[in-house]
Order: C-alpha cells, then sequence, then structure tokens
C-alpha cells in the first residue's frame, strides 16, 4: 500500500474521532484560523517560537501549550537567562516595532532525565513560561496528538521551519521520511526515540536547531498541523538524511509534564486565603484601598495586592495601601502585566501586582483573597456587597450575570478580549471602584471558599468589563514567587 494511500484511509479512520485527544484543543480554534489565519503575515506558522540567551538567538522552539515551548535539550544546556518570543516572522523588525511579536520569560527548562549530550539520546526539553500565553491571530500552539493510531511512521513528508543562514525572515525547506540504511550511508545511527529524515536537493544548511519538524494530518475532520519532530542540527537540514528527536514517542513525557504543571496548580494559590469570619458570616478580609480611595485592590498574599494595571497611568509619586483595618502601607514595587496596553477604543491586560514594603499583620480580620488555579468555568459569579445593618457591618451576597463577548464588544463599541468578560450592571456593581473583585463559591477540597475570578476594569453602556484573572493566575503566581526573597 502506498504512504499517500496509507494516509487517506488514516484521515478516514480519524475524521470519525473527536479532537479530546490533542494537548491543547486551542491548536485548531477555527474562530482564529478562519478570521485571521490566511490573512497573516507569519503565513502558517503562529506557533513558532525562537529562543535567547540574553539579547542573542540561540534556536528554535513551538509552541505546544499555553504554558510550554518545546525544543530541544542540547540548546539550552545550561543557560539561565531565557526568554522566548512568539509571533516572531522578521528576525529583523523587533518587538518594539512589530506589534505582532509578543515576549515571554521562562519559569523553569524542563530536561529528559535520560538526555545524553554525546551520544544525543532523548534530546528534547519543556520551557515552562512566565505566565499563560494570549492567543491571538499570530500565536497559536501546534497539534500534539495523543493517539497511538498517529505516529511518524504514517508520515511521508514533512516540513521543517527556522531562520537559517544570514535570512532575518523564517524558511522553510520540504523534508522526507527516510530508511534507517540512508541515515547510516551518511554515518549517523538512528538511536532509540529518533526519526530519520533528510532531502535530495538543498535547503537552508546553516539553520538553527530546536524547530519544528511538522505534517498536515486530517484529524476529527479538521485539517490540523501537528508536530511529529524536533530538528537536532540545523546543518543537517540539507542533508540527504539524518536524524530527528521524534516527539510522539515522548507523548507520555510531555503529556505527564504539560498536565501535572496544570493539575499540581488545582489548588488555593494561598492557604491562608479566607472571606469569612464564620460559615454565616462574610466580611471582605481581602479588601484594600488606594490612590486616595479611587482604586480598591485584594490581598493575594499577605504582602501582594492584585488590582487594576490602569489606576497608574499618571504615575503616582506616592502609592499607600489602606487595609479594613486602617492599616497604611507603602508599595515597594508595582508590576503591571507586561502587555497591559490602554487606549480609548482597547483595554488589554488590566491587571497589577504591588509588592508591600512589609507583610500585613496577622488578623482574623485580614486575610487574602482565594485563587484556585484552574478552576472549572463558574456557572454563576457573585459580588460581594458591604451593607451596614443595625450597627453590624458585613457584606451580602448579590449575583451578576454574565454578557457574551462578542455581544458586549457591539454593545460598548470596544473588543472585548480573551483575558476579559463582561457582566451587566444591575445596580449591584454601581459603587464598586476598578479594582473591584468578582467571584463565585467553590468548594475546594470540602470548604467552601469565596473565589477571585475577575477585577472590575471600566463601566460602558450598562455594562462591565473585567479582567479574567484566571487567565493570569500563572502570571501571578509566578511574580510572586519571582519576588519572595
Amino acid at each position: 500500500m502506498s504512504a499517500r494511500l496509507s494516509l487517506v484511509l488514516l484521515g478516514m479512520v480519524l475524521c470519525h474521532m473527536g479532537l479530546s485527544q490533542l494537548l491543547d484543543e486551542k491548536c485548531h480554534d477555527e474562530t482564529v484560523t478562519n478570521k485571521f489565519y490566511y490573512q497573516s503575515d507569519l503565513g502558517d506558522t503562529p506557533w513558532i517560537a525562537s529562543i535567547y540567551n540574553n539579547d542573542e538567538f540561540i534556536c528554535h522552539g513551538t509552541l505546544v501549550h499555553k504554558l510550554f515551548v518545546l525544543t530541544t535539550a542540547s540548546c539550552i544546556g545550561n543557560r539561565r537567562n531565557i526568554f522566548v518570543r512568539l509571533g516572531e516572522y522578521d528576525k529583523a523588525c523587533t518587538p518594539s516595532y512589530c506589534n505582532t511579536v509578543d515576549q515571554y520569560g521562562v519559569a523553569t527548562a524542563i530536561q529528559h532525565r535520560d538526555f545524553d549530550r554525546y551520544k544525543g539520546t532523548n534530546d528534547i526539553l519543556l520551557l515552562r513560561l512566565f505566565g499563560e500565553v494570549e492567543y491571538n491571530a499570530h500565536i497559536r500552539p501546534i497539534c500534539i496528538i495523543f493517539d497511538d493510531v498517529v505516529s511518524s511512521g504514517t508520515i511521508a513528508r514533512f516540513r521543517a521551519f527556522g531562520w537559517g543562514g544570514k535570512s532575518q525572515e523564517l524558511q522553510t525547506v520540504d523534508l522526507y521520511h527516510k530508511v534507517d540504511t540512508d541515515c547510516q550511508r551518511n554515518g549517523i545511527i538512528r538511536q532509540h526515540n529518533q526519526i530519520c529524515v533528510g532531502t535530495a536537493y538543498g535547503g537552508f544548511c546553516e539553520g538553527i536547531p530546536g524547530g519544528p519538524l511538522t505534517a498536515d494530518l486530517y484529524y476529527g475532520g479538521k485539517r490540523l498541523d501537528v508536530l511529529f519532530g524536533i530538528v537536532r542540527h540545523g546543518r543537517h537540514l540539507c542533508s540527504s538524511a539524518s536524524v530527528y528527536t521524534e516527539v510522539t514517542a515522548y507523548q507520555d513525557w510531555i503529556y505527564n509534564n504539560v498536565r501535572g504543571a496544570e493539575t499540581k496548580a488545582v489548588q488555593v494559590f494561598n492557604e491562608e486565603c479566607r472571606t469569612n469570619w464564620t460559615e454565616e458570616v462574610l466580611v471582605r478580609l481581602w479588601e484594600v484601598s488606594l490612590i486616595q480611595n479611587s482604586f480598591t485592590g485584594a490581598l493575594v498574599t499577605n504582602q501582594f495586592v492584585v488590582t487594576v494595571a490602569s489606576a497608574f497611568l499618571n504615575n503616582p509619586s506616592v502609592i499607600k495601601v489602606n487595609t479594613k483595618l486602617q492599616q497604611s502601607l507603602d508599595v515597594e514595587s508595582i508590576h503591571q502585566h507586561p502587555h497591559f496596553s490602554y487606549s480609548p477604543g482597547s483595554v488589554k491586560n488590566n491587571i497589577a501586582l504591588l509588592k508591600l514594603t512589609e507583610k500585613v499583620s496577622g488578623s482574623d480580620a485580614v486575610k487574602p483573597i482565594c485563587i484556585v488555579m484552574n478552576p472549572k468555568a463558574p456557572r454563576t459569579l457573585s459580588v460581594l456587597l458591604n451593607v451596614n445593618q443595625e450597627g453590624f457591618m458585613g457584606v451580602r451576597k448579590e449575583n451578576v450575570v454574565p454578557v457574551d463577548n462578542s455581544l458586549c464588544s457591539q454593545k460598548i463599541g470596544m473588543i472585548v478580549g480573551t483575558n476579559q468578560f463582561c457582566v451587566e450592571n444591575r445596580g449591584v456593581l454601581k459603587y464598586q471602584k476598578p479594582g473591584s473583585i468578582v467571584g463565585t463559591f467553590q468548594s475546594v477540597r470540602g470548604v467552601n471558599r469565596y473565589v477571585l475570578i475577575g477585577i472590575i476594569t471600566f463601566y460602558k453602556n450598562s455594562l462591565v468589563v473585567l479582567t479574567n484573572v484566571q487567565n493570569h493566575a500563572y502570571w501571578i503566581m509566578d511574580t510572586v514567587n519571582s519576588l519572595v526573597i
């Protein structure tokens, strides 16, 4: 049976399957693909990553998940000052001039424990990014399929990508599946979990390693760009045959690390968080005020406050944070989201963290808000409103009604992004300042907790636009961890 016929039959079988086997289902997001994909200057490589050490470009990578870039272990080595650029197509166009390019720091590098630098085996590594990637027209993960039916052995033709030689623009080369003897003729022995691939005609021979080896595949009725391998040596891209790390052989390793990072974080960000004095009495223990009481925020630890980045547009020289106990605390540093932007027609990533000069003194009346990493999408959202009845100060719970983002965009005349959401302003939010909390009650380890979901950004046309804090939960966690000495 020919390789082409085998691929057709494989596609017919997979057409009847769902897409639940994908590492990140956003790799086939039709709302992005249909509207932007073919209009993008980046062509068909929204998952390509360029990896830098300080300001030196060292290798390629592939975005495979909102938190992870996949590359080779030999690329990173012992380097520590690593960051990643996504959405980069022309390296001559820096992020400050190209609005398609987003830059992310690296929180940790996960090298395969059996990597052998001298033999070149198990040459694979995951970079856990500093915060979640926001997908858009130019940035989207590639597909990795966890299905035993899908393997590189069924693929005859691949494509490799990278910046090769003196070119500043991304290049591609067609590569073909080869038998092991082809690699042996070139003096290269295919090791376990490697694939023999090559071409009979030239390519960008001075290419950089770490880049993706991809193929088009119909799966679940969709045409997907699927990652099958990783380029180990850029100079081999024009070789008649050489070996590449076979991604499908490391599916379990990739899955365990990615899902492990998610499930490990399905926990309360701060175990000391509380919203109530007793089971019946709710109190906004986490609430603080700032900028002459024109903004509010919430303690996420005893030394960090989350609020809106727009609170600091006028660069106030002195910032004080006041707790519910009227403690007045100085702010040591302000950390706006790296992709925060604010203009009359667009507000993006409107979130900031404040590090206080000292920790809030321990008290049952001042506690951090609960943040649960990767919670289930809430069915209901609630705001806790201050009340003062018969001399007792407390809060009452009021439910708020979410509004579809596309409908909200139409009503307010602005684009509501994926990291934002809207609710109706039916009066319960009328007196809430920017930075105020909207959350949900959720059982966490058997305890009913009020969990932070969003912070109010602005009001317009009877609607409230909020920053989705859950989409920035990893950024919060990583920023706090990097600043705690």
